[in-house]
């Protein structure tokens, strides 16, 4: 049974809601919106971190009974932009520390480029799913 797609949903939802509340805290009086986007991008580094680890012990199960390298290779797509958007989430979770909370552009930019690669990280997961 492969336990990647069982919880991998939980640091894509946490990350692209943070999103969605630092859009609204950019133009918004006081922290509430940034708070609870640096909370999601927490537990969804969080969430990542059992995520990756969990997919690497599915994609080693299924090399073992025999998966093509189409699969394998796609698999690398995936998790390549994967670690990017958790990359680009840490960098979130950095500058908004340091940032105290006041609203930055560069911050906003990186939260919705993470947005996009964990979306188009999530298509392939998934589509990849499908065939295995």
């Amino acid at each position: 049974m492969l336990m990647h797609p069982l919880v991998v949903h939980f640091p894509i939802a946490f990350w692209l809601a943070s999103t969605f509340f630092d859009l609204l805290g950019w133009r918004r009086p006081g922290t509430l919106y940034r708070d609870m986007a640096l909370w999601l991008v927490g537990l969804g580094l969080v969430g990542a971190a059992g995520s990756i680890l969990l997919g690497w012990t599915d994609l080693l199960a299924q090399e073992r009974q025999g998966v093509g390298t189409g699969l394998v290779l796609r698999h690398n797509v995936h998790s390549w932009l994967a670690y990017t958007a958790t990359a680009a989430y840490l960098g979130v979770f950095v500058g908004r520390r340091r940032m105290e909370n006041r609203p930055a552009l560069g911050i906003l930019l990186l939260s919705l480029v993470g947005a996009v690669l964990v979306t188009v990280a999530g298509y392939l997961g998934g589509d990849m799913r499908s065939v295995m």
